[in-house]
């Protein structure tokens, strides 16, 4: 597993500081896509997004995964997110591997 933009949930504020080195455009891009999934989850009222903590633990999926991965998510399914953060949470015990969703998917 790639770790990177090892920071403390907390540094990922709105900080409009040019001149900090963890300002960098992958990481200025990984917030953005992370700040819109978020919105996203809970503008549609989603019962996990609305939990104490959910936006550190979001942001710590976010965190661990590298920076393409914020690229490819699409933020018009945020819910995505959620069963990539769950499916990690599930593999991370060996008991329990492999861990999948199995989707319908409509292809036009």
């Amino acid at each position: 597993m790639v770790m990177e933009d090892a920071e403390s949930c907390g540094s990922r504020s709105h900080d409009s500081s040019s001149t900090s080195p963890a300002r960098t455009p992958q990481r200025r891009q990984k917030l953005e896509v992370y700040n819109e999934v978020l919105r996203r989850l809970r503008d549609s009222n989603n019962e996990e997004a609305i939990q104490p903590a959910f936006d550190d633990q979001l942001w710590a999926h976010f965190n661990r995964l590298p920076t393409r991965y914020a690229l490819d998510v699409n933020v018009q399914r945020p819910e995505d997110v959620l069963m990539h953060k769950r499916l990690l949470h599930l593999a991370h015990d060996p008991t329990r591997r492999p861990a999948i969703e199995v989707r319908l998917v409509q292809v036009n």
